[in-house]
């Protein structure tokens, strides 16, 4: 969408049902959330890929649409999974032409525009999913059911707007929420995952903090969150070291001709960007930027080792940066949920399903590598690949690759600690 009124309206709207205080509400379902996937990592380890994207997915579905889905299995986890793996693959670079740079494009006839006829069916696919969940909602309201839901709380803020939103802006103001933060967050909980095999004594100096603060009582809650600094390192490490768009989402520029030197850039720069060609350029309106987050998170004159998995950084200085590097007005410590004024919306309740998750598979799970699918030998760490180029997969957003991961429950006491909490949260995925 344009900016204009119309994105300023929806802008707006995000950004008062999803604030730090607004998704507050939303944290009981994401503890009991987080506690299903740990019975789920228990009992079958062998489907954690499955297990983390199911519980990604289960959140958003909950808080957008106030829609359970206890299992990965479920057919609205499996279309929506469907949807978003055709949209991303048309989406890639070099999957289709150029249309919205070059609208000659357009006027192709469709013997010569393959792409036309399969951008219209994943449409199809994308709106018969959409306004499915919608009417979901609505038929619910309807019988003077309220759920505790963004898209509840937004038919009520459109009722009472003097400028209705219709079907068509609410079917894709949820969809598109759902679908930017499924992905995301489980490509995230993946790499989390990932880390923790390749990067054992992380993973030891995490449970050492989260057994100081919880013991084998309980596992941890958001309450405790505060009292857990390192676990907060792990997880910014997280999105800085691969971050799950690392190309960033393009940018376009409303107005021109503009100096490069003038632009503001809110984003951190090493000494080989200020002097660079840029710097002379005058881009014209409809330049399109690219926020390149990997790029920026791994340039070695900001970050020590930026390949490595290194929570501490964020102990030594705020962003991670190199020790003396002056950190400017506007810098955003992580550049994983974008930028500027589209930076993603969601990005709260996203960094609380990353934290919240974390935290208790650090508590519940010994995680070391699994074994050699070929050879059936025992893996070390040295072992484990995490180069982005062959371990990820490519697109727009991506993920780490299934991987050999043994997970293994840390006793018998935290077995029954977590069959104990998951009765307990049958409460708030009842209500």
């Amino acid at each position: 969408m344009p900016y204009g009124n119309a994105w300023r309206d929806q802008r707006k709207i995000y950004q008062t049902l999803l604030s730090v205080s607004a998704v507050g509400s939303f944290r009981p379902m994401q503890e009991a959330e987080a506690t299903l996937t740990l019975h789920h990592l228990m009992e079958t380890p062998g489907k954690y890929y499955d297990h983390l994207r199911r519980t990604a997915t289960a959140v958003i579905l909950s808080s957008v649409f106030g829609i359970q889905a206890l299992s990965f299995d479920d057919p609205k986890i499996q279309r929506l999974y469907h949807v978003q793996e055709q949209f991303t693959a048309i989406a890639e670079t070099g999957a289709s032409p150029p249309v919205d740079i070059f609208p000659i494009f357009k006027w192709l006839p469709n013997f010569m525009a393959p792409w036309r006829e399969r951008a219209l069916q994943i449409r199809h696919e994308q709106r018969e999913l959409y306004f499915e969940l919608l009417r979901d909602v609505q038929e619910s309201r309807s019988k003077g059911i309220r759920r505790n839901c963004f898209m509840d709380q937004l038919l009520e803020e459109s009722a009472r707007s003097k400028h209705k939103l219709d079907d068509e802006h609410l079917a894709y103001i949820g969809g598109v929420l759902m679908e930017g933060g499924s992905d995301t967050t489980a490509a995230n909980l993946l790499s989390f995952l990932l880390a923790m095999v390749k990067y054992p004594h992380v993973l030891r100096k995490a449970q050492a903090a989260v057994d100081e603060v919880c013991g084998t009582q309980r596992s941890p809650t958001f309450d405790d969150l505060a009292r857990l600094p390192y676990l907060k390192c792990c997880v910014d490490e997280i999105l800085r070291w691969r971050p799950a768009a690392p190309s960033g989402i393009p940018h376009m520029l409303i107005q021109g001709p503009v100096p490069h030197a003038t632009l503001r850039i809110k984003a951190p720069l090493s000494s080989a960007y200020t002097v660079s060609k840029y710097q002379q350029m005058i881009h014209m309106r409809a330049t399109i930027f690219q926020k390149a987050q990997l790029a920026i998170h791994h340039d070695p004159e900001l970050y020590e080792d930026p390949n490595e998995f290194i929570p501490e950084r964020y102990e030594l200085q705020e962003f991670g940066f190199k020790p003396g590097f002056e950190v400017s007005e506007g810098l955003r410590k992580t550049y994983g949920f974008g930028a500027g004024r589209r930076v993603c919306p969601g990005s709260h309740l996203a960094t609380n399903s990353l934290a919240i998750n974390t935290a208790k598979i650090i508590w519940a799970f010994d995680i070391r590598p699994g074994k050699d699918p070929i050879t059936g030998l025992d893996l070390t760490p040295d072992d484990i690949s995490v180069d982005i180029e062959k371990q990820w997969t490519n697109g727009i957003l991506v993920a780490p690759k299934p991987f050999p991961v043994s997970l293994t429950v840390r006793s018998d006491i935290h077995r029954t600690i977590i069959q104990e909490e998951l009765r307990r949260s049958h409460e708030a995925f009842q209500g």
